[in-house]
C-alpha cells in the first residue's frame, strides 16, 4: 500500500537498475539530514514540541510552495513507510525490559501512548489529505490553463 498521491511510479526506459536504489538511499539521507537539522533548530530556540513536527511542517511548507517537488523525496518516503514497523522494536524491547512499570502505570500509559499515537495518526492523515487535494487543484489549474491556450480564438 503506498501513501502517495503522485502517477511518478512509471518505470523508467532506459535507467541502469542501480539508479532507484541510489536514489531511494539518497532520499532517505535527505530526509534524516533534515530531520536532524530540524530538531538541532527546535532544541537551540528552545522550541516547546520536537524537531520532528518542525521538519513536517517546514517540509509541507517546501512542498506546498513548490521549492521541493514530491518526486525529490518520494521513494525515500515511501521506503521509510514501507519499514516503517522495523521503527517499533526498540519500543518492544523497552516493553519487556520495564514490565514494573508497566504493572503499576500500565493504564496510564496505554492511554497516554494511544492519545499520542491517535493525535500523531491524525495530524499525519489530514497531512497527506490535504497536499493530495492541494497537488489535485494545481494540476486541474494547469490543465484548465492547457485546455484554454489550445481553444482558437
Amino acid at each position: 500500500m503506498h501513501a502517495t498521491c503522485s502517477t511518478t511510479d512509471l518505470p523508467m526506459a532506459a535507467a541502469p537498475a542501480w539508479r532507484r536504489p541510489a536514489r531511494t538511499l539518497w532520499q532517505v539521507a535527505i530526509v534524516i539530514a533534515a530531520w536532524w537539522a530540524a530538531d538541532q533548530a527546535a532544541a537551540s530556540l528552545h522550541l516547546p514540541f520536537s524537531g520532528g513536527v518542525v521538519g513536517l511542517f517546514l517540509l509541507v511548507l517546501l512542498l506546498a510552495t513548490g521549492v521541493v517537488k514530491p518526486a525529490a523525496v518520494e521513494l525515500g518516503a515511501n521506503w521509510l513507510l514501507a519499514n516503517m514497523l522495523l521503527f517499533f522494536i526498540p519500543l518492544v524491547v523497552s516493553v519487556v525490559q520495564f514490565t514494573d512499570l508497566i504493572r503499576a502505570k500500565g493504564l496510564i500509559l496505554l492511554f497516554d501512548i494511544g492519545l499520542g499515537f491517535a493525535c500523531v495518526m491524525l495530524a499525519t492523515a489530514f497531512t497527506v489529505e490535504w497536499v493530495c487535494r492541494y497537488e489535485r487543484q494545481l494540476r486541474l489549474k494547469k490543465l484548465l490553463r492547457q485546455r484554454a491556450a489550445r481553444r482558437p480564438a
